[in-house]
């Protein structure tokens, strides 16, 4: 492919990094693994392009260090560095049927690639995400992924300033002034990457659908009040709501309509738990609820809160409500026996008809 007239002016500008050929960096490994988590993927890499080959400054799943640029993909991705490439199936892409990367290892069908910007508004290289399966990104990983590429473009800034820093400290050619004015702005840049992590970690454990926690943050936050339940002998209880009929909703109004159902239905549990109760999306139509210091008389109040406040609502298609099964821990109970002791009870909602609550008794498994 022609490469643009401003590509002498792009390679002088990557080389002024004096990145190529580092050895591996922590800060840098941490953001491929984290890019190959949200986006679920087995690859992921910060690929730097000079003048004839890849170099990969960090590697997640792929053993490669190198490859040559005139096959790269990351070539093709740069050329436009305000959006993020995204190849569904290289199999079905003119630009790429033909690629030794397609057609042998790592037989590479999916790409996505987030250019890595410089504030100059020229394009090093990209963090891509790769897989020998075809498929798409959803709207919230293609945003973590471009969030995740301005994080390496900011350790790579980083990292110029501080070889600055080093440079003018061995040569005292800048005054203390200057020292400090560029302290401050590494602060700035930390404090922007901390804020930036937290974003991505709040991702990582919020539901795309409906806001709430997520499974992963469900079974964290399980860990940490059961043990904190054991330790210090106080109740813990968990709800498992399941929404009825939620199936022949779907078949008869759609899965958007489906969706919107689900959305509401976590927007009144988190209005209506407490404030230090944890709300998460267990999973498809069912929902979870974490009360900690809660007893099982308090957790069915609560419960039937919940139900009651779901069925009354207003409905737009058809009303919709909800099962829901109470547990509290027993202690010496692991946690996957509570959270079945929760599901027992949930099971026998649905006997009893649904819209219903009820709470684990010690008999309903016998």
């Amino acid at each position: 492919m022609i490469l643009p007239a401003s590509e002498q002016h792009r390679l002088a500008v990557l080389f002024s990094y004096d990145i190529m050929d580092t050895l591996d960096e922590q800060a840098y490994d941490d953001l491929t693994r984290l890019a190959a988590y949200i986006c679920d993927t087995p690859f992921s890499v910060i690929s730097l392009l000079d003048s004839q080959r890849q170099w990969f400054k960090s590697r997640f799943g792929h053993d490669a260090r190198q490859g040559s640029r005139k096959d790269s993909f990351c070539t093709h991705a740069i050329l436009n560095p305000k959006s993020i490439m995204v190849v569904p199936d290289a199999l079905l892409d003119p630009r790429f049927v033909h690629n030794p990367a397609v057609n042998g290892p790592p037989h590479v069908r999916f790409y996505a690639g987030a250019p890595l910007v410089t504030p100059c508004g020229e394009a090093l290289g990209t963090l891509c995400v790769f897989d020998s399966q075809p498929r798409q990104l959803s709207t919230p990983q293609r945003e973590a992924l471009g969030t995740l590429a301005r994080q390496v473009m900011a350790q790579l800034e980083l990292r110029k300033v501080i070889r600055s820093q080093e440079d003018n400290t061995r040569t005292l050619r800048h005054s203390q002034h200057q020292l400090e004015a560029q302290q401050q702005q590494l602060q700035r840049q930390q404090t922007e990457l901390q804020e930036a992590n937290q974003q991505l970690r709040t991702l990582s454990l919020t539901d795309s659908l409906t806001g709430l926690c997520n499974r992963r943050a469900f079974d964290a936050r399980m860990s940490e009040e059961v043990e904190r339940s054991v330790r210090t002998r106080t109740l813990v209880s968990l709800l498992l709501v399941d929404v009825d009929h939620f199936k022949s909703f779907n078949d008869v109004f759609g899965h958007s309509e489906g969706d919107i159902a689900l959305q509401e239905v976590a927007a009144l549990l988190k209005n209506n738990a407490r404030s230090y109760d944890l709300v998460a999306r267990y999973g498809g139509e069912e929902f979870a609820v974490i009360m900690p210091g809660t007893s099982t008389v308090d957790a069915e109040r609560i419960a039937e809160r919940l139900r009651a406040s779901i069925a009354a609502h207003s409905w737009t298609l058809r009303a919709v409500t909800v099962s829901i099964g109470v547990a509290t821990l027993v202690q010496g109970d692991s946690i996957q026996t509570f959270i079945s002791h929760a599901d027992h009870a949930l099971y026998r909602a649905k006997e009893q008809g649904r819209n219903c609550v009820v709470h684990w008794t010690g008999l309903q498994e016998h």
